[in-house]
């Protein structure tokens, strides 16, 4: 046969190997089948009676009783657990027996179990004496009778029960006396802690905790340490779910014992409700469940909900109808709060304003109206630079005053306004007004002192500082002011050629300045004083106090300037090295004493920097961490030194090249705010990106920056830019540019003429596109302004609009002239409120 019909050849399959009858009863009863197992035990245990065995049938026993009372049949798990004992020998008490005797209210059968004629080895169990303890407190006397004399169920029974009935009449003494009848090893022991907690948790929480602490969890008596337990915990979430998880009886003890009246006890449940469902209580939902049970509720609830009112504003209708009317002035503030917590800070404006005229009737509320028009303040204005507020806003102000003279912290703040807007005049009738009422007070003083300072009345602020050093000898602050007072004092008079009476002031200012750069500024202005030879060797000195390089650099010249003399001349006569690269902590004092720079001396500043700009480009690629590099940026773009700026900004980039703070520096100090009409493309990407990478670091304040930068100048993003999200908003505003722009720019020249056109270039355009533009214009401004449109007129041509548009950056609302900021502010300085709206709910 060939090979190709040959039959294949079959294997046998190997027959099944037989499994005994003891592996195949393990197996099923591992398997859960508790019915089938004990069948298959029994059947074992006729041919022989092996320990093994029974031991398996006691298994399929219990497994089969626990499944039964899993399923709520407890008379029916008792009969199989006593078939267990009776057929296996086992005990009885052993296992969940006794809680489903318990369970069923078979309280004899319980104790049973603890006489001789039940199971002779529970009679020594003292540990099943402990569990039954609470139902012998309770049992007849003749259920007990069949328990040994010497029991500690019989022995201590008596003093237990004496024990409660004392806790019960709140006989703190009676009751340590019956607990001293308790051992410390008798199955009572739980009551000895458990009853004085009890009568402890309303008025001593905390002593409460510490002895219930002491007491075993699921112990005998473990209903009543639960009511103790969740007694002593704090008001709150946890408390109203402990609550819960008590049943009703132990719910009835715990609010008896907190003294919760009848009729509030459904709205703490419905309380402890929605915190188990772990839903946030919105204010919405706590009205509406006030609202629902106001009647028989406390004052404080109907207090309570005008908190939150402001949350829940439609509500109005309801609460009168709960708890009554509202005052109108009461009405108003509800409202202005309601506003605010929109944001509609305009609508909160005009009621705050007309809640304010109500209160400010002598016989309502003048000191609320004060209160008011402070807060409205705080809301427009906030404490910061008065770059934001106007007359209107000083007047709520002004008003309050007039409401509330005795404000102390408000007279300030009208000084400080004052003096920052430059009202020189305004802030003086604010010092005198204050002092009329504060004459004594330091810090009406100091203010007064930074004011006279301000005016340059520096005798007159010396003589304040000097009353306020009568008060506060140790006030560092002052004694500073003072020497400074004397310094600018002293400059003064070098400017007017009196030597003579500069060096007197000098050495009265060297009297009080503290620190070395301070002093070593004092000698320098000896050294500018005059021109002779000692003059200059004390200008010298001076420089090499200061560390004779960049720093001494910048006071020489600063001082000069401010002295009325040559910068250039006393740089040359003080010879500081600004030879070589500062080193970064030079760049970084020069940068502190900008900062130090008032607001009045920007001129002197860019003056003092035409001369240092080159040394301190040279620093630009110092080594510089992250945070100094920062720092350095923020106070160039604060003082508008965009070519300094881009110097460092640039370093920042190719060192930090992911942070999304220095592309936008970077693209800045390019550009300027011109930059929406400059930037390329691959500049608008990278701008995008960075945008996007800040959103994700959670840095708000960059992603502003950049949408204030990528958009048209006047463009804002004090709006949210994601309300916008269709892009259809915006085709009209494009579709209504024309087809020439030059149209537009015309336009604004025919209306504004060429200084218009000049200026809204000059603010947009950086320094590298205009400077060579009015070079060629040689002093013609119209037409240096045509040569401005053709510039402009060329960049949005070439920029494709509706592809902007539809950008990942957004639309690009329409700018909106905003006189003042209507974004809610929030005081600095302040410490954050506690949120208590909820405070109190429950007081009478």
């Amino acid at each position: 046969m060939s090979r190709k019909h040959r039959p294949a050849l079959s294997h046998p399959t190997p027959a099944a190997t037989p499994v005994s009858p003891e592996t195949h009863a393990r197996q099923v009863l591992d398997a859960g089948r508790y019915r089938e197992a004990v069948e298959l035990y029994k059947n074992l245990l006729k041919q022989e009676r092996r320990s093994e065995w029974l031991d398996g049938l006691a298994a399929g026993y219990a497994g089969r009783a626990k499944e039964l009372a899993g399923k709520g049949m407890l008379q029916e798990a008792l009969v199989v657990w006593r078939n267990r004992s009776s057929l296996c020998g086992k005990s009885l008490a052993e296992g969940p027996y006794l809680d489903w005797l318990l369970r069923t209210g078979a309280h004899d059968a319980a104790l049973r179990l603890l006489t001789p004629t039940g199971d002779a080895a529970a009679t020594v169990d003292a540990d099943l004496e402990t569990r039954l303890a609470a139902v012998a407190l309770t049992a007849p006397d003749s259920a007990l009778a069949q328990l040994a004399a010497e029991s500690p169920l019989r022995r201590h029974r008596a003093a237990a029960q004496a024990a409660i009935a004392a806790c019960c009449r709140a006989d703190l003494a009676d009751l340590d006396e019956q607990l001293r009848g308790i051992p410390f090893r008798s199955p009572y022991r739980d009551l000895r802690f458990i009853l004085k907690a009890l009568l402890l948790v309303g008025n001593d929480p905390a002593q409460a905790a510490g002895l219930i602490a002491r007491v075993t969890v699921d112990g005998p008596f473990e209903r009543l340490a639960a009511v103790v337990r969740a007694g002593v915990l704090p008001p709150g979430r946890r408390w109203l779910l402990a609550l819960l998880d008590l049943d009703e009886e132990s719910r009835h003890l715990l609010l008896e014992i907190k003294g919760y009246p009848e009729n509030r006890r459904p709205l703490l449940l419905e309380l402890a409700e929605l915190a188990r469902t772990g839903v946030a209580s919105t204010p919405t939902r706590v009205v509406d469940l006030l609202l629902r049970r106001s009647r028989g509720l406390p004052a404080t609830a109907a207090r309570l909900c005008r908190r939150l009112l402001p949350y829940a504003e439609k509500r109005l209708a309801e609460y009168r109808n709960a708890f009554g009317s509202l005052g109108e002035a009461e009405s108003e503030c509800i409202l202005a709060l309601a506003a605010e917590v929109r944001g509609a800070i305009e609508s909160s404006e005009s009621h705050w304003l007309r809640a304010a005229r109500l209160f400010s009737a002598v016989e309502e509320a003048p000191l609320q109206a004060a209160l008011i028009l402070r807060h409205l303040f705080d809301l427009i204005v906030g404490n910061e630079d008065a770059a934001d507020y106007d007359d209107e806003c000083t007047t709520w102000l002004k008003r309050s005053l007039e409401l509330d003279p005795d404000d102390r912290a408000t007279h300030l703040k009208l000084i400080r306004l004052h003096r920052q807007g430059q009202d020189l005049k305004a802030a003086r009738a604010s010092v005198e007004t204050a002092l009329a009422r504060f004459a004594n007070d330091p810090a009406v003083l100091l203010e007064a002192v930074e004011t006279a300072l301000a005016g340059n009345a520096f005798k007159k602020a010396v003589t304040l500082a000097k009353r306020l050093l009568d008060l506060d000898p140790i006030n560092s602050k002052v004694r500073a002011l003072i020497g400074q007072a004397h310094l600018s004092h002293a400059r003064k008079q070098i400017r007017l050629h009196r030597p003579e009476a500069a060096g007197k002031e000098l050495d009265l200012a060297d009297e009080w300045l503290a620190t070395a750069n301070e002093r070593s500024v004092s000698k320098l202005l000896r050294g500018l004083s005059a021109t002779d030879a000692p003059a200059t060797v004390l200008l010298r000195e001076a420089v090499d106090e200061l560390g004779g390089k960049l720093l001494a650099a910048w006071h020489v010249l600063l001082e000069s300037i401010r002295v009325g003399s040559q910068p250039a001349g006393e740089l040359r006569r003080a010879a500081p090295d600004l030879s070589g690269m500062p080193a970064p902590r030079e760049v970084l004092n020069v940068m502190h004493a900008i900062n130090a720079l008032g607001k009045n001396e920007s001129k002197a500043q860019r003056t003092v920097l035409d001369t240092l700009r080159a040394p301190l480009k040279r620093a630009a690629t110092g080594d510089f961490s992250e945070s100094e590099r920062i720092s350095i940026c923020e106070t160039l773009l604060l003082r508008e030194e965009q070519g300094l700026l881009q110097a460092y900004a640039n370093a920042g980039l190719q060192r930090w090249p992911e942070r999304p703070l220095f592309v936008y520096l970077a693209t800045f100090a390019k550009h300027g705010k011109g930059a929406f009409f400059a930037m390329s493309e691959r500049e608008r990407q990278a701008l995008e990106s960075a945008r996007k990478k800040a959103l994700e670091d959670g840095d708000q304040r960059t992603v502003l920056r950049i949408r204030d930068l990528m958009g048209p100048p006047g463009f804002s993003s004090g709006e949210d830019l994601d309300d916008f999200d269709d892009d259809d908003d915006f085709g009209d505003l494009v579709d209504d540019l024309p087809a020439n722009p030059r149209e537009v720019f015309n336009l604004l020249m025919s209306m504004g003429g060429p200084n218009e056109v000049i200026r809204m270039a000059r603010e947009i355009l950086p320094d590298s596109k205009f400077r060579p533009l009015e070079r060629a214009a040689g002093g013609n401004r119209k037409k240096l302004a045509e040569m401005l449109i053709e510039l402009l007129a060329e960049s949005l041509a070439n920029l494709d609009l509706p592809s902007f548009t539809a950008s990942p950056s957004g639309g690009l609302p329409e700018p909106k002239p905003r006189p003042r900021s209507t974004a809610p502010k929030q005081p600095v300085q302040e410490q954050p409120v506690q949120d208590d709206r909820q405070k109190g709910l429950f007081d009478d």
